[in-house]
């Protein structure tokens, strides 16, 4: 057991809070455990992991059995895609490795993807549980900012007590990062959540706590002083100035695959070399992801098929082991099949929101609709800095949960009204009925 005290205790709270909440609350006992708890935090058993995380996926899945409640969901289109992605990244990384540790590594990966998922699609029914949901990461998010607001500045990370974390600091800065593993996942984390806080706010009539959460998230997200948070934090802003020109979405991103097509073929260097130029924060490697990108390219015939091995022989001169880029990991540990699929399933997932959006539902609703699809454009403009690990993984998986929601809700068909025909009462004897 590699777990401290007060995690266990927090962990076991968690533990009887999943098994008492309604279930559409049962997604804030993973909320408490992503926000506040490290991912060292760990119990062993026969040398398998079980992160908090794993943790509460087993107890969920024992509280839906307990309580009776319908195990199967509909797959729909959405589902199945992602299910294909978790599954065709986990064979083919087996298969490149064939040891009993690519074994393990992948059956918790699939253990925590399609589980996670599962029980997310499980519990959020509607909009209304979507409500319950990014509601539970606004409370956290206000419990969290004056931890945050104390390392910011002082240096001193309070959840140390919790697990292995720390604050470093770079360029004149602290670089907060709370209960994560890093302060970049620590801020694309609340700069993903942002704009799921903003549509809350619009939607509702109590603006008190999306709100406050709007103001702590934007926070927090610049104490990670981290270039990748800030910049997707504000691409995702930029995107809500354009909620009433969404249905020109189409024809925006393909103004843009232009813009970076001719931009290429002007360019000495190529177009992905513009991310050594960015430099949004003191200290920004910039470069790194450039020759990140650039090296993946060009050694396409040592991963297109099984994945790659060594990444680090690509270029020993610029650390290529640290892979700072989720397409170019999905394409390293799982071919260029895995790659497919990661990026149909993000296209999916944001023609589902931006689609339903535009649908005749309440105006609410569509600023929902709206917020997650800015949350999940703000994930694939983080993907090109960082590959996720730890928390990341949960907000992830959350929101491709929500989309699935969101993709059953758009299929429905549509409530059949009833119109009742009032019997017409011939003329003549209407006359007849008046003369008396």
């Amino acid at each position: 057991m590699t777990i401290t005290t007060p995690t266990l205790i927090v962990t076991l709270v968690l533990v009887v809070l999943t098994f008492v909440l309604p279930r559409k609350h049962i997604i804030s006992t993973f909320a408490v455990a992503a926000v506040f708890i490290p991912v060292d935090q760990r119990i062993l058993v026969g040398g398998l992991d079980f992160p908090v995380l794993r943790i509460l996926i087993l107890v969920a899945f024992l509280r839906i059995l307990a309580s009776g409640e319908k195990l199967s969901i509909s797959w729909n289109r959405l589902d199945k895609v992602l299910a294909a992605w978790a599954l065709c990244g986990a064979i083919v990384y087996i298969i490149k490795w064939r040891n009993s540790a690519a074994v393990i590594n992948r059956l918790g990966f699939l253990y925590e993807v399609l589980g996670f998922y599962w029980i997310c699609r499980h519990s959020i029914r509607s909009f209304e549980d979507i409500k319950a949901v990014i509601k539970g990461f606004a409370l956290c998010s206000l419990i969290l900012v004056p931890f945050v607001f104390v390392e910011w500045t002082t240096g001193k990370n309070a959840f140390v007590i919790f697990g292995r974390t720390w604050t470093s600091f770079r360029e004149g800065a602290y670089r907060c990062q709370a209960a994560f593993p890093h302060s970049i996942m620590f801020g694309v984390f609340w700069a993903t959540l942002n704009p799921m806080f903003i549509a809350l706010a619009i939607a509702e009539k109590n603006k008190s706590l999306p709100v406050a959460a709007v103001i702590a998230s934007a926070f927090m997200v610049w104490a990670s002083s981290s270039s990748t948070p800030v910049g997707a934090l504000l691409a995702i802003l930029l995107l809500f100035f354009f909620f009433q020109l969404r249905q020109y979405g189409r024809y925006a991103a393909l103004g843009l695959l232009g813009l970076a097509t001719a931009l290429h073929l002007m360019m000495e260097a190529p177009v992905w070399h513009l991310l050594a130029r960015i430099r949004l924060i003191g200290g920004s490697t910039g470069y790194h992801r450039f020759k990140l990108i650039d090296e993946t390219i060009k050694n396409f015939n040592d991963w297109w098929l099984v994945g790659a091995g060594d990444t680090n022989a690509w270029s020993r001169a610029h650390h290529l082991f640290d892979i700072t880029n989720q397409y170019c990991l999905e394409a390293i540990r799982g071919g260029l099949w895995t790659l497919i699929l990661f990026v149909l399933l993000l296209i999916m997932t944001v023609r589902t929101v931006a689609g339903y959006s535009m649908q005749n539902i309440s105006r609410g609703h569509q600023w929902i609709a709206w917020g997650i699809c800015a949350a999940i454009i703000g994930h694939c403009i983080s993907f090109i800095g960082v590959s996720y690990f730890g928390q990341m993984r949960v907000i992830l998986f959350l929101t491709f949960a929500l989309t699935g929601t969101i993709y059953d809700m758009s299929k429905a068909p549509a409530p059949v009204i009833k119109i009742v025909r009032k019997r017409k009462i011939p003329s003549r004897m209407l006359s007849v009925n008046q003369a008396k």
